[in-house]
């Protein structure tokens, strides 16, 4: 099998893979940057912060850490399936041993200082390239296109084929090909309530079969997921995620981005 497409053609009944194909999403897959790979970003280091802002802290006042800056510039060379900034540098905080998180965007051209407070991790360069993504587990997306979240198990991720289920093919299929899952775009991954379920219930959207959480559930994109690394350790097999609506996405708004922790 050369791609996920191949692989749910050959897996799965034909409509359930037209159904499940026709969700593929671009995304930029964000991995460490070796020797003359092109950088867009990093995790961890100092941060360049406008002059006059202040250091964000979380619940508790305490200063939050850098996790990753990235320069939307340089990741407007690769395709994705939401609309970042042109240019500017956005940056996201999380608290250390804490629920406080902060996105931060600086637009090209402002006055900035370079400064470093809480944890603060060791610099590492990001490299990317664009790579398709499916919806995981039962994401409103997946629940909505095939008739409700009970449907989705049976239809997709248990349907047996040559003695087994499409889910542990899936599963397989990534440990070999998929690499890094630092992520910007696409779809995120999902090891408890997809995180624009979490979003959208937030917003009192309800929650699965009800068509005012499918309304609201589609307004959410995944603006970055990390996943852990040597020095960034989320909880046991956890990744991050930031989503954010649409419609604040365009406007620049990101301090109304949601943060999703989602770990075994």
């Amino acid at each position: 099998m050369t791609d996920f497409t191949d692989l749910a053609r050959a897996h799965l009944p034909a409509d359930t893979a037209d159904r499940l194909l026709a969700l593929l999403r671009p995304a930029i897959q964000l991995s460490i940057a070796q020797d003359d790979q092109p950088v867009v970003g990093r995790l961890g280091g100092a941060a360049d912060l406008p002059e006059g802002v202040s250091w964000p802290t979380g619940p508790s006042s305490h200063p939050l850490s850098l996790v990753a800056t990235l320069d939307c510039a340089r990741l407007a060379a690769y395709e994705v399936d939401i609309e970042l900034p042109g240019d500017g540098t956005l940056l996201f905080f999380v608290e250390f041993e804490g629920d406080g998180d902060a996105v931060i965007y600086v637009p090209v051209g402002t006055p900035t200082l370079q400064q470093s407070e809480g944890w603060v991790y060791p610099e590492e360069p990001l490299t990317a390239r664009t790579v398709l993504t499916w919806p995981d587990n039962v994401q409103p997306e997946l629940a909505e296109a095939f008739g409700g979240g009970s449907a989705v198990f049976p239809a997709i991720w248990n349907h047996v084929s040559a003695g087994r289920e499409f889910m542990e093919v899936v599963g397989e299929y990534e440990r070999r090909h998929h690499g890094s899952r630092h992520q910007v775009g696409g779809h995120a991954m999902v090891l408890q309530s997809p995180f624009e379920a979490v979003a959208a219930e937030r917003q009192g959207a309800g929650w699965y079969d009800e068509e005012s959480f499918y309304t609201e559930a589609r307004q959410w994109v995944a603006l970055l997921q990390l996943d852990e690394t040597e020095h960034m350790i989320w909880g046991d097999g956890a990744h991050i995620i930031w989503g954010i609506r649409r419609d604040h996405l365009a406007t620049r708004d990101f301090s109304r981005a949601v943060f999703d922790v989602q770990g075994h």
